[in-house]
């Protein structure tokens, strides 16, 4: 049974981790930090707090997390401005299916709500969700499952009937600790073996999403 699905947004409604990771890395420069891709993997799909603390630990009390962060969200709106806001193959596919079928959606991301209404800007997408949660209205961030269940909660929806669509392992880890079906479409990251055991499925693209749905909402649930 599908109740409701819940969109990841960095990643995977849009093509932005990897220009992160770019801003990262030039933001980290300025201020004489090496900031690689390495070093950001880990914390894809975490929360703020999370992120600064895992930051702070990797280099060491003096480094100033909101300055670099600042720098790197300057950057990255820079290049939004001038490029647009790259979405990802088969999102707008999926939100129409989701519409037409009624489906309640939501948007569910660790990221705040600055630079979730930044995006809002440069795209109509918004409108197509019953629900958008933010990272900074929950108390604890992925890979806890809060931010799912609030969702849930708010959409009304039984969490075990809830899709999850994700590309990052935290936010796998907190749509199975919610008793969700999560769904992986990697970006960046491949899934390990623990992430693979923690999905309901892992698709190529956004597009590979709508099979899955269509027998979900038949109440049925394709084989593993």
């Amino acid at each position: 049974m599908l109740s409701a699905v819940l969109f990841d947004m960095d990643g995977l409604m849009f093509d932005t981790e990897a220009l992160n990771l770019r801003a990262w890395a030039a933001a980290g420069e300025g201020h004489g930090y090496a900031i690689t891709p390495e070093v950001m993997h880990d914390q894809i799909g975490l929360s703020l707090p999370k992120t600064r603390s895992m930051m702070q630990e990797r280099f060491g009390p003096a480094f100033d997390f909101d300055l670099v962060r600042g720098d790197r969200i300057r950057w990255t709106e820079r290049w939004i401005e001038e490029h647009g806001l790259p979405e990802k193959p088969g999102l707008r596919r999926v939100l129409a299916w989701l519409i037409e079928r009624r489906v309640p959606r939501a948007m569910a991301t660790s990221s705040d709500r600055g630079i979730v209404g930044f995006y809002l800007k440069h795209t109509d997408v918004g409108e197509c969700f019953d629900l958008i949660l933010t990272g900074d209205r929950v108390e604890q961030g992925k890979p806890a499952p809060d931010i799912f269940l609030k969702a849930a909660l708010e959409l009304g929806a039984d969490p075990a009937g809830c899709v999850v669509l994700e590309d990052s392992y935290n936010g796998i880890r907190a749509a199975h600790a919610a008793g969700m079906m999560p769904v992986m479409v990697p970006d960046l990251l491949s899934p390990t073996p623990e992430i693979a055991a923690l999905t309901y499925r892992v698709v190529g693209s956004l597009n590979d999403v709508i099979p899955v749905l269509e027998a979900l909402a038949d109440e049925r649930r394709p084989e593993r």
